[in-house]
């Protein structure tokens, strides 16, 4: 039996080599998130709607899901996750969906779109800064990654059966006794406005 030469094949898998970290690289980072079920996290049911939520209120929830260079925290805002499961028989219309975060003292917060928050600035107070003659190179911008619109709460309707997830992004600090309130779900089309939701998150 002829035995062929094993030169090309160790090219070829060094030039795989040099490929495949940064494709497994790629691939890890686009991998889908998958939110748990709804009662999986603190929630509330009424009638055939359970509706979950979970606030990313650290640096390494926020690391799993964004990336470790997307540090919403330092500029001020709180991801939370919403979980919504249609366990009726007609679907829900979610398109008028009222959503905000709730301190214990009352102050209410509606979520910031989330093609805005490239556009904000670290919380901490900035030195001021002498400017150079010549302009160095501008460093890229953290808050610009893709995940933060693709990850975010988009469904505007709900068949049943079925459930919806994603992310809402407040201009927050994370405090004790913090609520979410959800409001504006009905059943389509055009049915009576179910309950308003209120819950505890923290």
């Amino acid at each position: 039996m002829r035995v062929m030469p094993r030169t090309g094949f160790v090219l070829l898998s060094i030039a795989l080599a040099a490929i495949v970290p940064g494709t497994i690289a790629e691939a890890y980072s686009d991998k889908a998130f998958r939110a748990h079920p709804a009662a999986e996290y603190a929630h509330q049911i009424s009638g055939h709607v359970t509706i979950g939520a979970k606030p990313y209120n650290s640096e390494g929830l926020i690391a799993e899901v964004f990336g470790k260079k997307t540090d919403l925290l330092k500029y001020g805002v709180l991801p939370v996750l919403m979980v919504v499961e249609n366990k009726g028989q007609k679907t829900l219309d979610l398109r008028a969906l009222e959503i905000n975060l709730v301190s214990a003292d009352g102050r209410h917060v509606g979520p910031i779109a989330p093609e805005d928050i490239q556009y904000l600035r670290k919380t901490s107070p900035r030195a001021t800064v002498t400017p150079l003659p010549v302009p160095l190179p501008r460093k890229k911008n953290p808050l610009s990654a893709p995940e933060l619109t693709t990850r975010a709460f988009a469904a505007q309707m709900l068949p049943p059966g079925d459930s919806a997830s994603g992310f809402f992004y407040f201009e927050a600090r994370p405090e004790p006794g913090d609520k979410l309130y959800v409001n504006g779900l009905r059943n389509a089309p055009n049915g009576p406005e179910i309950m308003y939701f209120e819950f505890p998150i923290d």
